[in-house]
């Protein structure tokens, strides 16, 4: 299963040729992703976390235990750039804990992660937004 996921990932990434960057194509690759796993008849569902914040970012479950977020890599720390809607950059926390560096990495390295138990919160618990201020 993995190398499916693999060869799909690596045929969306090489289809748009080398770009500067993936900000804001979460929703282009899930889709895409999502279908080309179909027709393998790999079970794949889309999420966003989107949690009525007005923020949204699409990722990819697959075959019930492969997170799938090719674009996670906007979300590192960049100079001179500052967390609009979040309270930190999602990768500042993700990579935070032992666990969720492997994570990271697995995502920034291979857009894929094999999940284990407690994976998925680690990885939507990097998308801390700002507290609002009344």
């Amino acid at each position: 299963m993995e190398e499916i996921i693999r060869f799909i990932i690596l045929n969306n990434l090489e289809e748009v040729g080398k770009l500067d960057s993936l900000d804001g194509l979460c929703f282009y690759f899930a889709n895409n992703i999502k279908a080309d796993l179909e027709l393998m008849e790999v079970p794949v569902s889309i999420y966003n976390i989107n949690e009525g914040e007005g923020y949204n970012h699409y990722y990819l479950i697959a075959d019930y235990e492969y997170l799938i977020d090719v674009t996670y890599g906007q979300f590192m720390e960049r100079e001179n750039e500052v967390p609009i809607m979040f309270a930190d950059f999602p990768g500042n926390i993700l990579g935070s804990s032992s666990r969720g560096k492997v994570i990271l990495d697995d995502l920034l390295n291979f857009g894929y992660h094999k999940l284990e138990d407690g994976d998925l919160d680690i990885y939507l618990a990097s998308f801390k937004l700002k507290e609002k201020r009344i």
